[in-house]
């Protein structure tokens, strides 16, 4: 790879980093611009299921060469890693924080949103580096559990693909222009009281965000903010605004629940506040004395999910039955009149089960207190 006459077209490399898109990965330059001499070197140093011996050579001493060649590869290929670095400076503060001690984080109290939720969480920080994300015990909302996306978030911060500057189609612009570009546009728009302003966003519920759009809309009336989730519960959300003509969260407290029904709803692993009611949940499983005082779970879904694998009883249904079996259990708890059966029979298999479970009440106010349904998407 060193001869001269096989020198890297550093031009071709870069007009074909131009053309791609998404994340690339690539451990050299070689590899990245895949030139034919790279592609034979790949061939005789990593042979593909040790092709290439003699088939004159017995089969087992063709394997111990192929593992010999390969261990002495893998030595030598440390040496390759022993270049010398620039030289590089410890500077000491100059004035040290107070709070901040070399080798030991610091954990700040905050909070990652994801679909409009917040979680609190606990972020530990070294040396001004967030580096770890974990529950806060003392957050209602998660009451110190974490998920796997707060977990995540942390990478966002060191994503090699973060925008470093300002840039205009391609081309990298200054802040100074940004701001006086945007302020152009702003005091056209001055007239028409902010009629062609659209701000997009994803579900925001800070206050300080909402006090400051009701400040940009004092100056521009008829500036629109728009907000969307591309896997949000909007049929959720448009259920609420049917049945109680605004959006509404429903909040559960499965503490208090000794009978839980579940209609294709995961909301063990899913959804707002689910790490809540996951530890709510547990905690009316542990083994005790009494075993009436543990809660029991129906769940009925069309397709297998964590919350479906925790249920004591489970019955997989089509999505399009779900809506008769609430009203087949509403019916046997006396809490409505449904329609008239239909032909798939195991929609009735449970509702008289449920209604008369030892721990429950048949009785209508007792029995929103006993059984809590959760109905999703």
């Amino acid at each position: 790879m060193s001869n001269p006459e096989n020198q890297l077209d550093l031009a071709a490399v870069r007009n074909r980093l131009q053309g791609a898109s998404g994340r690339e990965y690539w451990r050299s330059l070689e590899d990245l611009a895949a030139t034919p001499e790279f592609q034979d070197l790949l061939h005789r140093e990593f042979p593909r299921q040790a092709v290439g011996w003699s088939d004159d050579e017995d089969p087992v001493e063709g394997r111990r060469n192929f593992l010999k060649l390969m261990g002495a590869s893998l030595a030598l290929a440390g040496l390759t890693g022993c270049t010398r670095q620039p030289t590089e400076h410890i500077v000491p503060y100059v004035r040290q924080p107070e709070e901040l001690i070399p080798g030991r984080p610091l954990f700040y109290a905050t909070a990652a949103t994801l679909g409009g939720v917040a979680n609190g969480i606990l972020a530990e920080s070294h040396e001004g580096r967030p580096t770890k994300i974990e529950g806060n015990p003392e957050h209602p909302g998660t009451l110190g559990a974490c998920d796997i996306f707060s977990q995540a978030s942390v990478l966002q911060l060191y994503d090699p693909d973060r925008a470093q500057a300002v840039s205009l189609q391609g081309e990298i612009r200054g802040w100074g222009n940004f701001f006086g570009t945007f302020r152009g546009m702003l005091a056209a728009q001055k007239s028409k009281n902010g009629a062609g302003i659209r701000i997009l966003t994803e579900t925001v519920t800070s206050p300080t965000m909402a006090a400051q759009f009701r400040e940009i809309q004092k100056l521009y009336p008829a500036a629109k903010w728009h907000q969307w989730e591309p896997a949000g519960p909007h049929s959720a959300r448009a259920a609420a605004v049917q049945s109680f003509g605004q959006p509404t969260n429903t909040h559960y407290d499965l503490t208090k629940a000794n009978v839980v029904v579940s209609l294709d709803a995961d909301f063990l692993a899913s959804g707002a506040g689910y790490l809540r009611y996951a530890r709510q949940f547990a905690s009316r499983r542990r083994v005790t004395d009494n075993p009436a005082s543990r809660n029991r779970l129906y769940v009925v879904e069309p397709m297998p999910t964590p919350t479906g694998a925790k249920a004591d009883h489970r019955m997989p249904l089509r999505a399009g039955d779900i809506e008769e079996f609430a009203w087949a259990l509403a019916t046997a708890v006396n809490a409505a009149n449904g329609p008239k059966k239909g032909d798939n029979a195991d929609i009735y298999k449970w509702t008289a089960s449920i209604g008369q479970d030892p721990v429950s009440y048949t009785h209508l106010d007792v029995y929103k207190r006993q059984v809590v349904f959760l109905a999703g998407e």
